[in-house]
């Protein structure tokens, strides 16, 4: 499996697969796939597919982290903290572990650091400090404890991918 197909397949389970929801909490609104109608406003959301939600989220998600670039199992790690954190944060918080320049552009300097990381290491501290980002995040109060199960168990999934072998 592809590793943009085996971190959505991870993502999907958080997000909710093909559930529609509309929680009055989620900034969100009309949910499905894990694609709101705030986010993507040209979407319909209500008839979105499965093969429509994994185009957004390559192009959206996967792709401006340059995950195709990363270790997979970091790469897991950088997309869905990208779904739930945005990218630009994502980027930042792979960056302020790696020791290269905070600029929330994933970049060449970024990817070569990522590759000469222990890739166990890398995830364990990038899970980390997505973990302390979500702590001062607005919405904890309602969703922190989600968002941290979330974390715990992408963490779990890249460490199992990591020591499986993943190129």
């Amino acid at each position: 499996m592809e590793p943009f197909d085996h971190a959505l397949s991870i993502v999907l389970g958080h997000e909710g697969n093909d559930t529609l929801t509309d929680d009055p909490k989620d900034p969100g609104g009309l949910t499905r796939w894990g694609i709101s109608q705030a986010a993507h406003p040209t979407v319909d959301v209500r008839n979105l597919t499965r093969e429509g939600a994994a185009q957004i989220y390559r192009r959206d998600y996967w792709l401006p982290n340059c995950c195709d670039d990363l270790p997979a199992p970091v790469a897991l790690c950088v997309f869905d903290s990208g779904v739930n954190q945005g990218t630009y944060a994502a980027a930042r918080m792979l960056q302020a572990v790696l020791g290269v320049e905070v600029d929330g552009k994933v970049g060449a300097k970024t990817i070569l650091a990522a590759h000469k990381y222990p890739v166990t290491l890398l995830i364990r501290r990038f899970q980390t400090a997505r973990a302390h980002k979500y702590i001062g995040t607005g919405g904890f109060v309602a969703y922190g404890r989600g968002w941290i199960g979330r974390t715990i168990d992408v963490t779990a999934e890249a460490i199992q991918w990591a020591v499986e072998g993943a190129k």
